[in-house]
C-alpha cells in the first residue's frame, strides 16, 4: 500500500496563516478543528550523551519521551518535569531501561524549554468531505520572544491525491518555502545558540610541531585549567557524580605533568605547584570515593546471598550520612580563598609572557622533548614491570600502576604530534593493562575499607551482627575476585610487552629511538 504524503512549509516573514487560508478557499472549505497549547522541555546530559547517539529527551504534560532524531518514538512513560532526572528517577520500564545504558551515572538536565500553540484544520470540498489535513504550528522558546517561523504541515488524505497535490501547490503558490523534515531540537538549539558536544571527556589538545616546551605546557595546562572551572558549578552543586570525577582527572592530569617534567620546569614554581594540586586532590579524594562505593551499590549487592544483603544496607546508609559531610567540606575549599589563588597564580604562571616557563631550557624544541621522554618513560615502565613476579607485595602492582597512569598521560599530552592510528592503537594495548591493575587496585582500596568497618564494630546486637555477617561475606568474595585478576597480570602484562607493541611506539617516534 502507498505511504501517504506529508509536506511541510515555513511560511515567509511577515506573512500570517491568514493569508494561505484566504487562498485556499477559493477552491476548498477550511475548517478548525483543534487548537491546543502545549509545554515542552528538552533534556541532555552535560556532555550530551544523548545528542551524541541521535536521541532526544523531552518532558511533556504528564508524559516522558525519548525519540530519534527523525521523531520517531524510541520509548515513553508517565512522569512529570522536574529539575533533573537519573535513570533509576523513572518508573521501570523501556525508557528506564535504555537510559539506563545510555547515561548511566549522568543527570538529565534542562537545556531548552519551550511553548507549542498547534492549531488543526480539516480541509474540505465542496460535499463537506475531508480532503486533506493542514497543522499550522508555532515554536517559541520560554521566556523570549525568539520562535522558529510558524510551520504549516499538509497531510494527504487517502484516495484524495489530486486534492493534497493541489493545497501543496497552493502553498507554494503563496511563497511557502517547501522544507525537508528537519530536527527540530537542531533548530532549536540554533536558535537560542547553543552549541551541542561542547564538552567531551575525551582530552585533546593540538599542538604545533614547532612549539617550544614552555608553549606546550602553558597550551596543556591552560586546557586542564578549562575543565576545572567547565566543571566547577556542577561540582558545588552537586548536580551528578561525574562533575567532580572530571575535575579530579584534570587536576590529576595537572600533577602528573608537573612530576613528568618536573626536571626541565623552573624548580621552585614546580615545587610550589606540586604542593598545592596535591592538596587539591587530597580535598576532592573522599567524596569521590564515597560515590564510587554508592554508584556500584548494586553490584556489590549482587555478590552476596540473599540471605546477607540485607545487612549491607547499614554500610550504605552510613555512607550517604558520610557523604552529606564530604560535600559540604568539598563546597567550603572550592570556595576558599587558597583555591582561588591557587588557579590565579597558576594561569599567571602559565601566560605571563615574562614567566621562567618561557625561558630556557624551555624554550627547547618540546617535539624533541616528547620523543626522548616518551621512550625514557616506556623503558623505566618496563623495567619496573620485568620485576613484578608472584612473590611481589601488593604495594609493587600500586607504585607500577601509578607509573603506567602517568606514561599513559604523558601520551596523551603530546598525541598531536604523532601519527593518529598508531597512537590509538598502542593506547588500547595500554589500557588492557591498566584496567588490569586499575582492577587489582580498586579491589584492594575496598577490601581495606571493608576491613576497617568491620573492625570498628563494636555493638554485639542483631543488627550489628547480621552487618558484620555482610561485611564478612563481600569481603571474601572481593579477596576471591582479587586472587583472580591478580593470577591475570603475568599474560597481560607479556601481551602489552610484546615486540610488536614495542615496534610500533618506536615507529611513532622513531626521529630518536
Amino acid at each position: 500500500m502507498k505511504q501517504l504524503q506529508t509536506r511541510m512549509f515555513s511560511l515567509p516573514h511577515g506573512m500570517g496563516v491568514d493569508t494561505l487560508f484566504k487562498k485556499l478557499s477559493k477552491s476548498f472549505v477550511v475548517e478548525q478543528s483543534e487548537h491546543e497549547i502545549s509545554q515542552r522541555c528538552y533534556y541532555d546530559t552535560f556532555d550530551w550523551r544523548l545528542h551524541r547517539n541521535s536521541l532526544v529527551f523531552f518532558s511533556r504534560s504528564n508524559s516522558l519521551h525519548l525519540e530519534r532524531f527523525n521523531g520517531k518514538q524510541v520509548a515513553m512513560a508517565s512522569g512529570r518535569r522536574r529539575v533533573k532526572f537519573f535513570w533509576w528517577d523513572i518508573e521501570a520500564g523501556e525508557l528506564n531501561y535504555r537510559l539506563k545504558s545510555l547515561i548511566e551515572m549522568r543527570a538529565l538536565c534542562p537545556i531548552i524549554e519551550i511553548q507549542t500553540e498547534t492549531s488543526q484544520f480539516r480541509i474540505m470540498n465542496h460535499d463537506r468531505k475531508t480532503v486533506a489535513r493542514l497543522v499550522v504550528r508555532n515554536d517559541q522558546l520560554k521566556e523570549t520572544d525568539s520562535g522558529l517561523p510558524e510551520q504549516v504541515f499538509v497531510y494527504e488524505i487517502r484516495g484524495y491525491e489530486n486534492e493534497f497535490e493541489t493545497v501543496v501547490e497552493q502553498c507554494r503558490r503563496k511563497g511557502c518555502l517547501e522544507v525537508k523534515k528537519r530536527k527540530l531540537l537542531e533548530r532549536l538549539l540554533k536558535l537560542s545558540g547553543l552549541n551541542p558536544r561542547d564538552y567531551g571527556d575525551k582530552f585533546k589538545v593540538d599542538l604545533e610541531e614547532q612549539m617550544s616546551v614552555g608553549a606546550a605546557v602553558s597550551k596543556i595546562c591552560l586546557s586542564l585549567v578549562d575543565d576545572m572551572r567547565t566543571n566547577h558549578p556542577g561540582v558545588i552543586a552537586d548536580i551528578d557524580s561525574e562533575f567532580l570525577h572530571d575535575f579530579r582527572i584534570a587536576v590529576r592530569r595537572t600533577r602528573s605533568l608537573l612530576s613528568l617534567m618536573k626536571k626541565i620546569l623552573p624548580t621552585e614554581q614546580c615545587i610550589y605547584f606540586q604542593s598545592e594540586f596535591r592538596w587539591l586532590g587530597s580535598v576532592t579524594g573522599p567524596l569521590r570515593d564515597i560515590d564510587v562505593y554508592l554508584l556500584d551499590k548494586e553490584d556489590y549487592l549482587n555478590l552476596l546471598p540473599p540471605s546477607l544483603k540485607g545487612g549491607m544496607s547499614v554500610f550504605f546508609t552510613r555512607l550517604e550520612a558520610r557523604r552529606a559531610g564530604e560535600l559540604k567540606g568539598l563546597q567550603f575549599h572550592l570556595g576558599s580563598e587558597r583555591y582561588d589563588r591557587l588557579l590565579n597564580e597558576w594561569c599567571r604562571f602559565l601566560s605571563d609572557p615574562d614567566s621562567e616557563l618561557f625561558n630556557s631550557p624551555r624554550d627547547q624544541n618540546c617535539r624533541v622533548y616528547a620523543d626522548s621522554t616518551i621512550v625514557k618513560r616506556f623503558r623505566s615502565f618496563v623495567r619496573a614491570g620485568n620485576k613484578i613476579s608472584d612473590k611481589s607485595v601488593d604495594q609493587e602492582l600500586h607504585q607500577l600502576r601509578i607509573k603506567g597512569k602517568k606514561f599513559r598521560y604523558l601520551l596523551e599530552f603530546f598525541k598531536s604530534f604523532y601519527h593518529e592510528e598508531q597512537m590509538t592503537t598502542f593506547l588500547k594495548f595500554m589500557k588492557k593493562l591498566q584496567d588490569n591493575l586499575g582492577t587489582f587496585n580498586d579491589l584492594s582500596v575496598q577490601q581495606n575499607l571493608l576491613g576497617s568497618e568491620l573492625d570498628g564494630l563494636r555493638a554485639k546486637n542483631l543488627k550489628t551482627l547480621r552487618f558484620a555477617a555482610a561485611l564478612g561475606g563481600l569481603i571474601a568474595v572481593l579477596a576471591d575476585k582479587n586472587r583472580t585478576v591478580r593470577g591475570e597480570f603475568e599474560a597481560t602484562y607479556a601481551d602489552f610487552t610484546r615486540p610488536e607493541v614495542q615496534e610500533l611506539l618506536e615507529s611513532m617516534v622513531s626521529a630518536t629511538v
